[in-house]
């Protein structure tokens, strides 16, 4: 008996060391990535109350859009961008990118108070600089089954450049290991990750991740969660509405998952439906007459750029003139 707890024991620890090697060249990898900066500022003048303001969008970066202060910024093929931002009185310029690699929002905030602001209101180029190169990496939150705690890992190459580093408001600055990892416990009833780097100039990088939703290019696999079936007035029309909702293995709800259903009963072959925000597809069906008062099977398929689910459903149609 002793000596199989001991050899129980040894293969436990062999599969946390397995784990740890896993994680740290994952972070070693992603953080690679990390020398491509999403954003590069030029000079930055602040006066009169407005900001102009140019710069590059990274093409690792945001291919979707950037908005300074909440206002659409147009930036041209090479990433490239020049505007003037209305201030009304605000302290600071919040950046905020879209189509972040990762399913990720990424925000930057630069403060127009304190040394950065040189004579005639000039910020120096570069003024993102420093909160960049300390490197952020982050991992995919691992999620607790059962409302068990979510794990966020991840870490800095260089610590050195910040003056803070929080995840949802909790200091991990000062828990970093010597390789500048770190693994954060959250409840598991935490729906969005806020990760916020602070330079010493007071220069900050948000990230934020939303646990309940991932787009299909970000899914981790895919499962069909829920068929649904919509048979009212099918009798009349012929036609039915089968509901899909689809998750990834982090039981996240998929955006943009290419659903398509078959089955031998039906008039005509469907169009694919995309899934929306809420992971649901809407699938319209044509079913011929002799299908009325029988069961119809079909078969489901979920597809995303990575991963492929199918699911077997079927449903009782009413008889003709039945509602």
């Amino acid at each position: 008996m002793k000596r199989s707890s001991a050899v129980k024991s040894a293969s436990l620890a062999q599969l946390a060391a397995a784990v740890a090697v896993i994680l740290a060249l994952a972070f070693a990898v992603s953080a690679g990535s990390a020398s491509t900066p999403l954003l590069s500022l030029g000079s930055i003048v602040a006066a009169n109350g407005t900001a102009t303001v140019t710069g590059t969008v990274g093409t690792d970066g945001a291919q979707n859009g950037l908005t300074i202060n909440g206002q659409p910024v147009g930036v041209d093929a090479g990433g490239n961008f020049a505007t003037v931002v209305n201030l009304a009185g605000a302290s600071s310029l919040d950046f905020e990118l879209t189509g972040a690699p990762g399913d990720q929002q990424v925000g930057f905030q630069v403060p127009l108070t304190g040394t950065l602001l040189g004579p005639g209101g000039v910020i120096p180029p570069g003024v993102l600089d420093a909160v960049q190169q300390a490197g952020l990496s982050l991992l995919t939150p691992v999620l607790g089954n059962g409302g068990q705690p979510i794990t966020l890992s991840g870490g800095v190459l260089d610590k050195g450049q910040l003056a803070g580093l929080t995840v949802n408001g909790q200091d991990v600055l000062s828990q970093l290991a010597g390789d500048g990892s770190f693994a954060v416990q959250l409840p598991g009833t935490t729906k969005t990750i806020e990760v916020r780097t602070v330079d010493k100039q007071g220069v900050s990088e948000t990230r934020v991740i939303k646990l309940s939703t991932v787009s299909a290019s970000a899914a981790l696999g895919v499962r069909i969660a829920k068929i649904r079936f919509v048979t009212r007035g099918v009798a009349r029309s012929h036609r039915l509405r089968v509901i899909v909702t689809v998750k990834d293995r982090l039981g996240r709800l998929i955006r943009g998952a290419k659903i398509s259903v078959s089955g031998k009963q039906l008039a005509r072959r469907p169009h694919a439906a995309p899934s929306g925000s809420k992971g649901n597809a809407t699938v319209g069906l044509r079913v011929g007459p002799t299908a009325l008062g029988k069961r119809l099977r079909v078969v489901v398929v979920a597809k995303t750029p990575k991963a492929k689910a199918r699911k077997a459903a079927s449903v009782r149609l009413p008889r003709k003139g039945h509602a």
